[in-house]
C-alpha cells in the first residue's frame, strides 16, 4: 500500500499531462496593441511558452525592457520575450499575416458580425495556422482594440464571463485562447484550403480603392475616408479573400482606372 502511495506521489512530482506542441503552433502570431503594463507582457510570454507560442510582437508597447517586472513575471520564458519583436504600428505588425482575430469584451456588432467563442476561434485558427501565417491581436489593458483596430480583423472573439466582472488580466485573456488553440491543434483538423491572401496586400488593395474614388469626385461621409476603409473592409472581409480574389480585383478596378485616365492624367493601379 504504502509503495502504491509513493508511486502515485512520485508521478504527480512530473507533469501529469506533456504533449509534443504541433507544428501549427509556429505559424500563430500574438499582437498586444499598446501594452502599458511591463508585467503583463513577461506574464503573457509565460502564457506563450506553456502552451507552446513563440512569436510575440508589441505594437508601440510601453518602456518594458528595464522593467524588473517584465523578466520576473516571464519566469522560465525569457527566450520568448527577449526575441519578441517591437514595431511602431499595427499596419508593420500585419505584415506577413493572412487571418487576422481581434479580441474584444465588448459588443461591435457595427462593425463585425456576432462575436464567436474561444473554442470557436481556437478551431478555426488551428485550421488556417496548418498552412498560413494567423495573427491573434490582443488590445491594451484600459481601452482594448479601437474601432479601426478590429475593422482589421476578419473575425473577432470575446470570453465568456460573469455579468458583474466581464474582464480579464491581458495575460489570462491570452491563457484562455492559447489554451483553446493548443486544444484544437492536437486533434486531426483539416487545413484550410483557401491560398489567402495576405492582410497587408488587402489593405494595400483598399488604399487604392480609395484614391480612385477620389480621382472620380466621391465624397465620404463627412469627408472623413475612414468611413470608407471601415465599409471595403466590412464588404470583402465577410469572406477569406483568396490570393486569385485580390488578382481578380486589381484587374477589374485597373480597368475602371484606365478607362479614368484616358480622360484625365496617370493612373492610380
Amino acid at each position: 500500500m504504502y509503495a502504491d502511495i509513493k508511486e502515485d506521489l512520485s508521478v504527480q512530482k512530473t507533469r501529469a499531462l506533456q504533449v509534443d506542441m504541433p507544428s501549427n503552433l509556429d505559424n500563430i502570431r500574438i499582437i498586444l496593441v499598446e501594452p502599458q503594463i511591463p508585467g503583463n507582457i513577461g506574464s503573457t510570454a509565460r502564457v506563450m511558452k506553456g502552451m507552446g507560442l513563440s512569436q510575440l510582437v508589441l505594437v508601440n508597447p510601453a518602456p518594458w525592457r528595464d522593467a524588473p517586472d517584465s523578466w520576473r513575471m516571464a519566469c522560465s520564458s525569457t527566450d520568448i520575450l527577449g526575441n519578441s519583436s517591437v514595431v511602431s504600428t499595427l499596419e508593420e505588425a500585419l505584415e506577413g499575416v493572412h487571418y487576422l482575430v481581434g479580441t474584444t469584451h465588448r459588443k461591435r456588432a457595427d462593425i463585425l458580425p456576432q462575436a464567436i467563442t474561444p473554442r470557436e476561434t481556437g478551431e478555426k485558427i488551428a485550421a488556417v495556422s496548418q498552412n498560413k501565417v494567423v495573427g491573434l491581436l490582443f488590445g491594451r489593458e484600459d481601452k482594448g482594440l479601437t474601432t479601426e483596430n478590429l475593422s482589421l480583423c476578419q473575425i473577432y472573439s470575446s470570453i465568456p464571463m460573469a455579468r458583474k466582472n466581464p474582464s480579464l488580466n491581458l495575460s489570462h485573456a491570452v491563457m484562455v485562447f492559447a489554451y483553446e488553440i493548443l486544444m484544437a491543434s492536437l486533434t486531426e483538423i483539416p487545413p484550410e484550403r483557401l491560398d489567402l491572401a495576405e492582410i497587408s496586400e488587402i489593405e494595400r488593395f483598399y488604399q487604392r480603392v480609395a484614391k480612385l474614388m477620389a480621382r472620380v469626385g466621391f465624397a465620404p461621409y463627412n469627408d472623413d475616408w475612414n468611413t470608407l476603409l471601415y465599409a471595403l473592409r466590412r464588404v470583402f472581409g465577410r469572406v477569406s479573400l483568396e490570393k486569385r480574389d485580390l488578382n481578380t480585383l486589381y484587374l477589374i478596378f485597373a480597368e475602371i482606372d484606365r478607362y479614368i485616365t484616358r480622360a484625365i492624367e496617370k493612373p492610380i493601379f
